[in-house]
């Protein structure tokens, strides 16, 4: 990793720091460190905060305080996309991370690579952005990052015929960088919390995946094909799968599966998710739902007690399904991971926080290349002298 990366990462984990807290993180001389915060500053990376340094630090000081820095708030740097199954959405954001889930535009994901270029060039123009230094994308599936290429995508299977990468070029004539759904989740929650604990994420939406956090980085494996928690087959199930296959886990506990269990068991003709929510809310979990989340809870724990991890992050619908069921899934999950006979699992809900990780993604990959990011940064993606 670059000085100047070492540099960024240690703000970006610190939100707000001084030239000498930021020398002293990365284990380089103050001189280096300012030399190199000046070349930052003026390729509008970081900035000063402007203001009482008490209260953006949120303590008292004593003496002369060091100035505060922290990564710049203006003008928009990235172009951010998220390629949803029902949803595109994008927006154009600085280095700083966002607050809240904030997304410029939004429109129907189409049925068609052709339409869905289209929608994107329409929405694009509103972007408040001049010569974006990268444009990272959010995407479903099995995603080969390195290349930029969905190979498989079950929920939306024109994405696998597409070049979106050179779409996008098209549009933003800047480097192009997809980062698969989860794995961006996963990377908002690093870059939201102190703890640098290891943690399986699990999103439930259309789908359900999953990435595995080590080391404050996404884990890759040989394929890429890490995280697809959602096709786990579950025996019993006899669903016929987007993916091919029968029985996979998303046929029962993903938002559309769901709502065709309560059609199976009630008869109405076109519930909604609304109505599986009103559903788990009610006096009792329906039993479709208790098996649904049975089946997730021990495809988590299978995990965990696979690769050796006691926290889990959930993100995504189990949250709007209600407290009885995430509790119901939160104890089936601490039941069945081998590590809660000794200790406790830590099992967390979450927003989902997308916007946030693609930014740190930009961060990583674009503005300032780290070890773990440059992997997938091609050359021309390097856009700070070094």
């Amino acid at each position: 990793m670059t000085n100047q990366a070492r540099l960024v990462e240690q703000l970006l984990r610190r939100g707000v720091a001084t030239r000498a807290e930021l020398a002293k993180a990365a284990g380089m001389s103050q001189p280096t460190a300012g030399k190199i915060i000046d070349e930052l500053s003026s390729a509008g990376v970081v900035e000063e905060l402007t203001g009482s340094n008490e209260v953006a630090r949120g303590r008292p000081s004593v003496g002369r305080p060091g100035k505060q820095l922290r990564l710049s708030q203006s003008p928009a740097r990235l172009v951010i996309v998220e390629l949803g199954v029902e949803r595109t959405r994008l927006s154009a954001v600085p280095a700083a991370l966002p607050d809240d889930e904030h997304w410029d535009v939004e429109f129907k994901t189409p049925t068609s690579e052709a339409a869905w270029r289209q929608r994107l060039r329409q929405h694009a123009a509103t972007l408040s952005i001049r010569r974006p230094w990268g444009v990272m994308v959010s995407v479903p599936g099995l995603v080969d990052e390195t290349s930029g290429k969905i190979l498989f995508c079950a929920n939306l299977h024109w994405c696998e015929r597409s070049d979106l990468v050179a779409a996008l070029y098209e549009v933003f004539r800047a480097p192009v960088s997809l980062i698969q759904e989860s794995r961006a989740l996963a990377l908002a929650e690093v870059g939201t919390r102190a703890s640098a604990s290891d943690f399986l994420l699990v999103d439930f939406g259309d789908g359900v995946g999953g990435s595995i956090v080590m080391g404050q980085r996404p884990y890759e494996g040989n394929v890429p094909a890490t995280g697809e928690i959602g096709h786990t087959p579950i025996a019993g199930n006899l669903r016929q799968c987007g993916c091919g296959n029968r029985g996979c886990l998303e046929t029962l506990v993903a938002a559309p599966w769901l709502v065709r269990s309560l059609a199976e068991l009630t008869g109405e003709p076109e519930p909604t998710f609304a109505h599986v929510c009103r559903a788990a809310q009610g006096p009792e979990l329906p039993q479709f739902l208790m098996d649904a989340l049975d089946a997730a809870a021990s495809s988590i724990a299978g995990i965990l007690n696979v690769c050796g991890l006691k926290r889990v992050v959930l993100t995504g619908h189990i949250r709007d399904l209600g407290t009885r069921a995430s509790d119901h899934l939160i104890a089936a999950i601490r039941r069945a991971a081998m590590w809660s006979r000794f200790d406790a699992v830590e099992v967390e809900l979450v927003q989902r926080r997308r916007a946030r990780g693609l930014t740190i993604a930009g961060i990583q990959r674009v503005i300032m290349p780290t070890d773990w990011g440059e992997k997938y940064a091609p050359v021309e993606n390097r856009m700070i002298a070094r």
